[in-house]
């Protein structure tokens, strides 16, 4: 199973709320990441401009997030 970079990032964090918290945004924006973009959201992309905070708020909780994660999602072992 594949992760998109939001799910990863959102399930590392623990939640949207968590996840905005942790990098000074707005849920309803985090949760966006996830819908398609006819409905407004980024397609599991995580934007440009939360790509930084996101590393920097997983290394200060020794989250298990690395750039490639933001760019690429992961892939979950069955």
């Amino acid at each position: 199973m594949k992760l998109s970079p939001a799910e990863v990032v959102i399930r590392a964090f623990g939640g949207v709320r968590a996840t905005a918290k942790a990098i000074g945004r707005n849920p309803g924006s985090v949760c966006r990441w996830r819908q398609s973009k006819d409905r407004g959201g980024s397609n599991g992309d995580v934007p440009r401009g939360a790509q930084k905070p996101i590393l920097d708020a997983a290394k200060a909780k020794n989250l298990d997030i690395n750039a490639h994660d933001l760019i690429y999602g992961r892939e979950l072992s069955a």
